[in-house]
């Protein structure tokens, strides 16, 4: 902002315990008392707020669809008061000895373990997470300098780290089939269709019907009202979300770039382009760079552009993930987050998330990961 096999007769009891209401409640020694504590819902914008009392608090949820993915925040310290949550129906204790979730404890029903193995795996400054910002930055330094042959170098160094950790959630997954963590983990980290329904296979009914399942498999109909999250206040709606689908018309836009100069798609008319939506904050997007880098190269000069489109809502933030990352193609933000008008045109509901639109305006694919970009772009562009 940890692994343990349970037996199917432990789960199936845990799982079947299902009173509908998540109750949160966190013991830290030094929290500020009278502090604000906000419970959010990341796509709508849901939120619960209560005051520190005691260096405590508890917060009541109703989870009439299921587990989701919730950001728990003290304050406005930034990533220091917040840490973020998978929760469904049942218990999770939070006890520390800092002011904020910085080393805390969580303890409760199975769920609240699996996400603590589902975080470790995630975990951006040890193993194979740290392992892959460091050569993330070092192809972004090689790239500068003009060193190619260090990036392709590190380049297939991160593309055997990625694969380890595709590996590990695929597995933690195979381990826990009716766990909603193993949901969130399928819809966050294979987004391909062809490894995404593989995974959807092998998934128990638990898990299929958590709120963070249903909506990827409907999207606007589980949640039809994304939202942009503000600390301190609701969200702004972001609209009813479009129903593109291949074949269709896709929707016009006009964003800015980081000049404020308007870009809007009419601008590449008769060509193919590769619309990605993306963000700073979003960690499944960043694996997906190598391959967009490795098709842009490629197909930039055959009457083909990328542009890819940031739901961060900093500018700053924006800006340095661009340099940091070398996204050296079209980038536009409207600095609205979800709120933004472009991505509800075009129906998604999570990111990353791309279309692959032709020169007649026309969409031609849509959710390429992968190695899937090349060999689309393959078939079509000759």
């Amino acid at each position: 902002m940890k692994k343990i096999l349970f037996s199917l007769l432990l789960s199936a009891g845990a799982y079947g315990a299902y009173a509908q209401e998540v109750v949160i409640t966190a013991k830290l020694d030094k929290a500020p008392n009278d502090t604000l504590v906000q419970l959010f819902e990341p796509y709508t914008g849901e939120f619960d707020t209560v005051r520190i009392v005691n260096h405590s608090f508890t917060i009541k949820r109703p989870m009439p669809k299921g587990g989701s993915i919730y950001v728990l925040a003290i304050g406005k310290q930034g990533e220091k008061g917040a840490t973020l949550l998978y929760l469904e129906s049942g218990k999770i204790h939070i006890s520390g000895k800092g002011p904020y979730f910085e080393n805390a404890r969580y303890s409760g029903d199975v769920w609240v373990k699996e996400w603590q193995e589902m975080m470790a795996l995630m975990d951006p400054e040890k193993g194979d997470g740290k392992k892959q910002n460091e050569l993330m930055e070092s192809i972004n330094k090689a790239m500068k300098v003009g060193d190619e042959d260090a990036a392709e170098k590190y380049g297939k160094e991160y593309k055997e780290v990625t694969e380890r950790l595709q590996n590990a959630y695929r597995n933690w997954i195979k381990q826990h089939p009716n766990s909603g963590v193993s949901a969130y983990a399928a819809t966050v980290f294979f987004n391909g269709q062809k490894e995404f329904d593989e995974i959807f296979a092998g998934l128990g009914e638990h898990a299929i019907a958590s709120r963070i399942m249903q909506r990827r498999l409907h999207p606007g109909k589980v949640d039809p009202s994304p939202m942009t999250l503000k600390f301190g206040e609701p969200g702004e709606a972001q609209g009813t979300l479009g129903k593109v689908k291949v074949g269709d018309m896709a929707p016009t836009f006009s964003v800015p770039d980081a000049n404020g100069k308007m870009v809007s798609l009419a601008d590449f008319k008769g060509k193919y382009v590769f619309l990605d939506f993306w963000a700073s904050w979003c960690g499944p997007c960043k694996p997906q760079i190598p391959y967009l880098k490795a098709a842009n190269d490629k197909y930039k000069d055959k009457n083909f552009s990328m542009i890819a489109v940031s739901l961060d809502s900093k500018k700053e933030a924006w800006i340095n993930a661009v340099e940091k990352h070398g996204i050296n193609w079209t980038n536009v933000c409207s600095m609205k987050g979800w709120a933004d008008e472009t991505i509800a045109s075009y129906g998604a509901s999570y990111i990353p998330f791309n279309v692959l639109i032709g020169p007649d305006g026309k969409v031609l694919a849509m959710g390429l990961y992968g190695e899937d970009v090349e060999k689309k772009l393959a078939e079509i562009i000759k």
